[in-house]
Order: structure tokens, then C-alpha cells, then sequence
């Protein structure tokens, strides 16, 4: 029988400002940057594409990048039970000898999170990113399963 133990859940801070968090989610970032981009160049008016560009990267990083980051972080470390206490350090509140501390059940008294500050606010977005990834790989990867019935009932992949 698990042993139940109060914790609390104190908002981890990623090494090195998040930054491997922006490497690992750059493919999502950089794929959504680019279509946004480019569709904000096709709609301006402005004939001079640099000027587009600079627009709408700039655009993109205050209006899309950090703010869907950031819902996405609160809204994963919100729910610490559904998503495995994503982004959070788990402290207990009583002894736990080593060798049980992965086997006793942790009961959440509370949450601290840290100060916010215009570099957190970067490290949360990049986190929330990265989950923002993690979901776009498993529905991805769900969706693939119809589609692969559909080709092969059609008779792709067969000669």
C-alpha cells in the first residue's frame, strides 16, 4: 500500500533561460512562423516584402508566439494531476526515505509559482511550446490512422 504524503508544487525553472526548450520546440515554431509570415505579406498592402517580413515577424512574436506560449504553459501546469505535474518540482512536506520516494502517493497542499518577470515570461512561452509540440505530434499521429485505412482501401502502397 502507497504511502500518502503532502507536497507542494513549486513551478521549475528550465536550465539555461528555457533556451533548450526554444531549440527542441523550433520546428513548430519556425513552421507556424513561416505560414504566418507569408500569409501576412500575401495580405498587407505594402508592396515592399523586407518591410512585410519584419512586420510580421515582429507581429508574430508579440501577438502569436509568446501569448499562445504562455496560455499553453498555465494552462498545462494547471492541471498537475492530467499532465504528470508538467513544469512543476515536487517538495514534500514530510520525510521520504530515497528509496521510497518514487513509490509513496503525493497529496498537493499548494502551488508556488515563481515571481513573474520578462525573463520567466520567455520561459514559460517556451515551455508551453513544447507541450504545444507534444500535443501537435499526438493528434498528428492519431490522425494519421484513418487517413492510412483510407490510402491503403484505395489501393495505395500496393502494386
Amino acid at each position: 500500500m502507497r504511502r500518502d504524503v503532502p507536497a507542494l508544487l513549486i513551478e521549475s525553472t528550465p536550465p539555461a533561460n528555457g533556451l533548450l526548450y526554444w531549440i527542441l520546440a523550433s520546428p513548430l515554431i519556425l513552421f507556424v512562423g513561416w505560414y504566418w509570415v507569408d500569409l501576412f505579406a500575401y495580405l498587407d498592402p505594402i508592396p515592399w516584402y523586407w518591410f512585410d517580413f519584419i512586420l510580421g515577424v515582429i507581429i508574430y512574436i508579440f501577438l502569436i508566439l509568446l501569448p499562445l506560449g504562455y496560455v499553453a504553459h498555465r494552462l498545462v501546469t494547471s492541471l498537475p494531476k492530467f499532465f504528470q505535474h508538467a513544469g512543476w518540482d515536487v517538495q514534500p512536506l514530510a520525510d521520504v526515505r530515497p528509496e521510497e520516494m518514487y513509490s509513496v502517493n503525493y497529496i498537493f497542499t499548494g502551488f508556488q509559482r515563481a515571481p513573474t518577470t520578462r525573463a520567466r515570461i520567455w520561459m514559460r512561452a517556451a515551455q508551453g511550446w513544447v507541450y504545444l509540440e507534444i500535443a501537435a505530434i499526438f493528434i498528428g499521429a492519431i490522425a494519421m490512422i484513418p487517413l492510412f485505412f483510407s490510402a491503403v482501401e484505395f489501393g495505395f502502397g500496393s502494386r
